[in-house]
């Protein structure tokens, strides 16, 4: 024995080594066998009529939705994958409806699929069954959503009715608050009450009191003209120093010649001024930087914002000190220092004073405004990447003008709601007059109703203090496509914009035309204006019509207005295009049909959620001893 272990102990040794390398460096490939062993054969799920899904099966069902997650962030018609349960069963449905293509069927590039498969973790096998799964479930959902069976009369009237145009010009008389009288403290605090959880302009008829998001700021700006004065009066301006300027850059093709003697020509003067103000402006920069940071040295940051200290208002710089300190230091005249004493709101920072029309060239690849700094700032959500937070100063700004700006946000109130009704008593109070105002305009359509069939739309809008708008096409779904490109090109336009719509969740009631001078879109207006036309113009062109005959005055209840109409003329949808949209690839009257039907596209996803598909197969998680399946996922 003892011979053969010596004349074997070389070999033996190798593969025990070998043996004992492998259990120290992967330790965690014997555990996931070992678990595997335990797992096989045992019931991962059921579903239907008492049918089992073993580990095998669903580990494919895991590495597959991997694929899928590398693939896709929402599949379209579906949404988001929300684990290997929901892959599975939408596959399952594919399968049952005889969807789901052969592996052979699938058309991928070799570089495509290898990258995929690097990227998920999963062997390329792997990844052509998870496409060919994947093109299973669209075949399922377009067939869901295009389900719909119209017969031609049904699609030339849809497009008829969806599709035709109504030309009007029209007068809105919006309920502006009159003299109404003071309102009950009640009235106020009622009013206030339903509203004050709600953002402005977001309730019925644009009623809401939550404060928006708010802030005021300080900030201190060092001109270009400021900087090159100060740059062109300072010794290394001198007749010396340009001539050495003129000398280093005697190649420069801007620049003439080098004579002895000759005088020093304006365009090297200004050439040299140019970077004599650029390196003042860098100087400055870097000086009032310093300045700002060093009362932060040692603070700690988390996410890009610092913690500060509660004695931080008396420890940072002012700006007032340091545009003195840069007056003295650079010999310019002293920086401007400005401050908003009112609240400002972040939606209208774009529109303030000396600040709102900055654009910033120094942070980042791309220019940024002041409003997307305030927004970027930690009060209001900001990712930390710029570090704008309350009571710090921003980095020195350069300008797209060359200006230099540094501000800071003195107070940050993020949206709330408002602590009393004094806060927004005004908006209250206007709100209040509106309702008061709206209900006596009603009563007084029939009267102004009158008065445009006798006077017109011009005589209507002095006496109600508005405007005639500008004539326009009124259709029930606008698309925004210019009628006056060929019709092949329209249709194309047409479809690309409703499906955009539609994936977006909007319905066709959704989609009409927007009233000019209306602020929120009204479908109930825009089907009595088409109701009106079809009405007047069944025997006759509405245009050989008496004006009296198509003026017309509807009430706008979303908006707390009337609307005067005047219908000018009608122009059907024509059957050209009826036929254009309802055949094809897009089917596009089809599936606007059949997603209002349905209930629009959220309704549609709906259908494909988890918890419908688990319901209508009946499925349950089988081993409740596994891991949780997200872990793999």
């Amino acid at each position: 024995m003892f011979k053969f272990l010596r004349k074997y102990s070389v070999w033996i040794l190798g593969v025990g080594g070998t043996l004992l390398l492998i259990a120290f460096l992967a330790p965690n490939v014997i555990q996931q066998l070992a678990q595997q062993a335990g797992y096989a054969g045992t019931t991962q799920a059921t579903v239907g009529d008492g049918e089992t899904v073993g580990f095998e099966d669903w580990q494919q069902i895991v590495l597959e939705s991997q694929v899928i997650d590398q693939i896709y962030d929402q599949i379209p018609g579906v949404g988001e994958l929300e684990s290997p349960s929901h892959w599975f069963l939408l596959t399952r449905e594919a399968d049952l409806a005889g969807l789901t293509p052969s592996t052979d069927a699938v058309g991928i590039d070799a570089q495509n699929l290898l990258a995929i498969a690097s990227q998920s973790g999963v062997s390329p096998r792997v990844v052509i069954d998870a496409i060919a799964h994947l093109q299973g479930v669209q075949r399922l959902v377009q067939l869901y959503q295009t389900a719909g069976r119209f017969s031609d009369r049904r699609l030339n009237h849809a497009a008829d009715n969806l599709f035709t145009s109504v030309a009007i010009e029209s007068v809105i008389i919006p309920a502006k608050p009159e003299d109404n009288g003071s309102f009950s403290e009640d009235a106020i605090h009622t009013q206030f009450e339903q509203w004050a959880d709600t953002p402005n302009g977001e309730g019925d008829y644009g009623f809401g009191y939550q404060l928006p998001d708010r802030f005021k700021v300080e900030w201190l700006t060092i001109p270009r003209d400021s900087i090159r004065e100060a740059a062109k009066a300072s010794d290394d301006f001198s007749t010396k120093e340009q001539r050495k300027f003129w000398r280093r850059n005697e190649n420069d093709p801007r620049f003439p010649a080098i004579e002895a003697g000759a005088a020093i020509p304006s365009e090297v003067s200004e050439a040299y001024l140019d970077e004599l103000e650029g390196n003042t402006r860098d100087q400055i920069a870097r000086f009032a930087n310093e300045r700002l940071r060093s009362p932060r040295r040692g603070l700690e940051t988390i996410n890009g914002f610092l913690v500060l200290p509660e004695e931080w208002d008396a420890k940072q710089f002012s700006f007032e000190a340091l545009g003195e300190a840069l007056q003295s230091e650079y010999s310019i005249a002293l920086p401007a220092y400005g401050a908003s004493a009112e609240y400002q709101h972040v939606a209208d920072a774009a529109n303030m004073d000396v600040l709102g029309g900055i654009f910033v060239t120094n942070l980042g690849d791309t220019p940024k405004r002041f409003d997307e700094l305030v927004r970027a700032a930690k009060e209001f959500g900001g990712d930390g990447i710029l570090g704008i937070q309350a009571s710090v100063a921003s980095p020195v700004l350069e300008t797209s003008e060359n200006d230099l700006v540094i501000f800071r946000l003195t107070e940050a109130s993020p949206a709330s709601r408002a602590q009393s009704v004094d806060e927004v008593r005004d908006a209250v109070e206007y709100d209040l007059g509106r309702i008061a105002r709206w209900e006596t305009l009603q009563a007084e359509a029939d009267m102004i109703e009158a008065e445009a069939k006798q006077n017109g739309l011009l005589a209507v809008s002095q006496s109600q203090d508005s405007i005639v708008n500008q004539a326009q096409p009124i259709t029930r779904v606008e698309t925004g496509v210019p009628a006056l490109l060929d019709a092949a090109t329209r249709r194309q336009l047409m479809s690309q914009t409703l499906l955009s719509r539609i994936g977006t969740g909007a319905r066709i009631d959704e989609m009409g035309s927007n009233i000019n001078g209306l602020s929120l879109s009204d479908p109930s207006v825009v089907d009595a204006i088409h109701n009106a036309a079809e009405q007047l113009s069944e025997d006759v062109l509405l245009s050989e019509l008496p004006v009296e005959n198509r003026t017309i005055v509807i009430p706008s209840e979303d908006n707390m207005s009337l609307v005067v109409v005047r219908l000018s003329g009608i122009t059907p949808a024509s059957q050209e295009l009826a036929t254009g949209l309802s055949g094809g690839d897009t089917n596009l009257l089809q599936t606007l049909l059949t997603f209002d039907e349905l209930g629009g596209a959220e309704e549609v996803t709906q259908v494909f959620s988890f918890d419908a598909l688990a319901q209508r197969h009946q499925f349950k998680r089988g081993n409740t001893e596994v891991d949780n399946e997200e872990t793999g996922s």
